[in-house]
Parts: C-alpha cells; sequence; structure tokens
C-alpha cells in the first residue's frame, strides 16, 4: 500500500492515498460562523467548493492561530464531496506493507492504524475516513 507522509507541527502523520486526488499550495479560506471547530472554512479550488479541515484540531484537538506550520493542502475525496485537508510539510509517499505497520496501540482508537519508521521519524498512520465519519457524527 502506499502511504502519504506529512507533518503537523512536531509529528508526522500518514494515510494511504487511496482516495488522493491532488496536493496543493495552501488555500485561502471564507469562514463559516459557528462551524464546527476543525473546519477552517470553504475553499474554491477550480470552481468546485469543499470544506477546509484543520488536521491540526482534527487530530490533537487544538491549534494555534498562527497558520505557519500549514505548507500544503490535500485534497481527498471522501464519500460523495471532496475535502481539503491542512497539513504541514508533505515529506513524500512511500510504499509499505500491512506487516510494517506496528499495532502496539489502544484497540478502541479507530482512527490509528499503527506507526511506522519512515525518514528517520516514527510515523502515526491514520484511518482518515474512520477520523472523518466520527467528527461528522458529532458536529
Amino acid at each position: 500500500m502506499q502511504v502519504i507522509v506529512f507533518k503537523l507541527k512536531n509529528h508526522f502523520y500518514g494515510f494511504t492515498t487511496e482516495s488522493i486526488e491532488e496536493i496543493t499550495r495552501p488555500l485561502e479560506e471564507t469562514v463559516i460562523p459557528q462551524g464546527p471547530s476543525w473546519t477552517q472554512g470553504l475553499v474554491n479550488l477550480r470552481g468546485q467548493i469543499m470544506t477546509l479541515v484543520d488536521m491540526e484540531v482534527l487530530l490533537n484537538g487544538s491549534s494555534s492561530n498562527d497558520k505557519l506550520w500549514y505548507n500544503n493542502t490535500v485534497i481527498v475525496n471522501a464519500e460523495e464531496n471532496p475535502i481539503a485537508l491542512m497539513v504541514g510539510k508533505v515529506l513524500g509517499v512511500i510504499d509499505i506493507l500491512e506487516e510494517d505497520i506496528h499495532n502496539d496501540i489502544d484497540e478502541e482508537n479507530e482512527s490509528v492504524m499503527g506507526y511506522i519508521s519512515a525518514y528517520d521519524e516514527m510515523i502515526t498512520i491514520i484511518e482518515l475516513d474512520s477520523i472523518l465519519k466520527e467528527k461528522e457524527e458529532v458536529a
């Protein structure tokens, strides 16, 4: 399987590339009043309107007001609509085998698939679909 690896502040994450449409520059958002905390607003990418998700808030629960860490936008197909994900530096795409994923994790945390070592870092492999579904149910 292929995994995209990216940085959020001091942590490294990855998820499978199956649903990725493209990786692009940071996008200017239009804020949605009273939207969920993990959304930054709406963005327009070549005439297509989509939700901009702050991955730092989505994964870690908080984010600073400065967006210095926001270097790339990953566009993914999530069910019916594309979603734009705010990420830091994209380190690259790597090929891994399922058996390379270390599953020494809490069984109750369905959003984490496991951990791998790449780019001289420990990478948390996340289940993006389950995270987005979980947050949609809460919102």
